[in-house]
């Protein structure tokens, strides 16, 4: 493998590690994702569904999520042990197999 295919598999996998700021919107950590009134940020995730929330469909208040540093399901995937290799989550099985708990905002298994 060339340099430059390693320095692309690299920057494949970066947005999965922890990142100081939003890869979409830039806010910091702890930071609200910025709103749909300037056309949103794709990586903000609805908190009634769990799911983005530029693309929630339903007429509620997706709340106010807040960036914590992790990919959305970074997380969840390390906790049930859903990971494809380090660092990599089965965000695919997670989001088929888990269930979205929004009163903990965690996507959880009934087994």
């Amino acid at each position: 493998m060339t340099e430059g295919e390693n320095n692309a598999q690299r920057d494949e996998f970066r947005l999965l590690d922890f990142q100081d700021r939003c890869p979409d919107c830039d806010v910091a950590v702890g930071e609200t994702h910025l709103g749909t009134s300037d056309g949103g940020c794709d990586v903000a995730r609805c908190l009634v569904t769990g799911l983005q929330r530029l693309t929630c469909r339903y007429e509620h208040d997706c709340g106010r999520d807040v960036w914590t540093g992790w990919w959305p399901g970074q997380v969840d995937c390390e906790r049930l042990g859903w990971m494809i290799g380090p660092g990599l989550p089965d965000l695919n099985r997670l989001y088929t197999e888990a269930t979205w708990d929004a009163e903990r905002c965690a996507w959880v298994t009934t087994t």
